[in-house]
């Protein structure tokens, strides 16, 4: 009935449109975290809406500590019509709080599902609704210092036995194996955890264990989990030592890369913004490579390398909202031009708002880095052929993503075994189901 009734409005509102200009002009509030592409957003996106629509007018405003902000502000019933939200591990949280509006109505009045990848419209699924529509799609690679691998004359390692070889040439020549921290951002955690569990455990199994058939106690998530405690609490190969790790953030493990000091680093593909700036302060060059599978049992599945899906931060809507159907309107001129799309990604170097539409490399604007259309390239090569992986931030509930960034620092600690850690893990999945707040996962191919 709810989905009817916002189909109802929405034709409505639509013809309304098309008769005759209404009288009041309809102000959208949309609250964005802040990045360095404020000003490109702007220009592309709200400045066009505006001059193109008479009725309606996007009122853009990046918040600071808008994680800090948003949920007081929709507790309250105020905030903004649009809001942003850290991936849909975190929309669900706000879902469970009934703080956001169900979006399919507008889905199925828009055709949202045949502009979106599939995997991206159904990550925004939970309790059979969409809640939330993505902003970026991005995955996790292995960037390297180019330059310092062609002087030393090491190869691109494909498999993890020359992962870890080299990794521990490096840190006996006393530079960072990879270079990473957590200091600005604690969930970077869970960048780790997600590709240790999938390259080791293998998305055959994580997807089994998303899905409920199969539990997250196995041996194959002990031995990841033990397998990166090892190596960034033992090693230290995750920033230089765990102290060092917990005291990098913001730029500090991109300018280690760049410099020389750091030689890989197992990130995402937001680091396309990043590493080109940092690369010409040093004259030196970057590129990136798949990660290798970490177990036999993951290169079974997978070949010789897969792509973790991800979306990089969700757009939402208020529930309180009291303009639902002109916060269609401005939802569906998002999704509408992936040229305008492209335009704005290529500020920032595709690190961000390259929205998961349904592009073509051809679609991309003339001049863009090979690097990054090699990456997209075989990104849809890859993941079309049923060879990726699952991101916490993007397929894990609200709780259990928490539990699984948040406790992780007790193992390394050595306060916490791996098992005990799992079975609370195990736990909080359980809860996070009876209150039906597992997302949408699609059928594995």
């Amino acid at each position: 009935m709810k989905r009817l009734s916002i189909l109802v409005l929405l034709t409505l509102f639509l013809i309304v449109g098309a008769v005759g200009a209404q009288d009041d002009v309809v102000t959208v509030t949309w609250w964005m975290e802040p990045s360095g592409s404020d000003d490109h957003v702007q220009e592309l996106i709200i400045d066009v809406f505006n001059a193109s629509h008479d009725n309606i007018k996007i009122d853009y405003q990046p918040q600071e500590s808008i994680n800090d902000q948003l949920r007081p502000a929709l507790q309250a019933g105020v905030g903004p019509d649009i809001v942003w939200l850290a991936g849909n591990a975190a929309a669900s949280q706000y879902v469970a709080g009934g703080f956001l509006l169900p979006l399919t109505g507008y889905a199925d009045a828009y055709g949202w599902a045949d502009k979106l990848l599939p995997w991206a419209y159904g990550a925004g699924i939970v309790a059979g609704e969409l809640y939330s529509i993505p902003v970026t799609y991005e995955s996790m690679v292995l960037f390297y210092n180019k330059t310092v691998f062609e002087e030393n004359g090491w190869e691109v390692p494909t498999t993890a036995d020359e992962l870890w070889s080299l990794a521990q040439q490096t840190a006996d020549m006393g530079l960072v194996p990879f270079p990473y921290g957590n200091a600005t951002w604690q969930p970077s955690n869970e960048h780790l955890m997600g590709i240790y569990l999938n390259n080791y455990a293998g998305p055959d199994n994580v997807y089994a264990a998303l899905i409920g058939e199969k539990a997250w106690t196995d041996s194959e998530f002990a031995e990841a989990t033990d397998l990166l405690r090892e190596h960034i609490a033992d090693l230290g190969w995750f920033g230089g030592s765990l102290e060092d790790y917990y005291s990098l953030g913001g730029n500090d493990p991109t300018a280690m890369l760049a410099s020389g000091e750091g030689t890989m680093m197992m990130s995402g593909t937001w680091m396309f913004r990043g590493l080109g700036p940092a690369f010409e302060e040093t004259g030196m060059e970057w590129d990136w490579a798949p990660l290798p599978p970490f177990s036999e049992d993951a290169d079974m599945q997978v070949g010789p390398y897969s792509y973790d899906l991800a979306l990089g931060g969700n757009l939402g809507v208020n529930a309180a909202t009291e303009h639902p159907e002109e916060v269609g309107v401005v939802l569906d001129f998002l999704l509408s031009d992936k040229a305008r799309i492209l335009e704005l990604a290529s500020t920032t170097g595709f690190g961000e708002w390259v929205i998961p539409l349904r592009y073509e490399i051809e679609d991309f604007p003339p001049g863009t880095d090979e690097r990054v259309l090699r990456f997209h390239s075989d990104f849809a090569a890859t993941t079309g052929a049923g060879r990726y992986g699952y991101t916490a931030w993007t397929f894990w509930p609200a709780r259990a993503n928490q539990q699984l960034w948040e406790a992780i620092e007790l193992v390394w600690a050595g306060e916490m075994s791996v098992e005990e850690y799992l079975e609370n893990h195990a736990a909080e999945w359980a809860q996070d189901a009876a209150d039906g707040l597992v997302l949408s996962i699609l059928p594995r191919e």
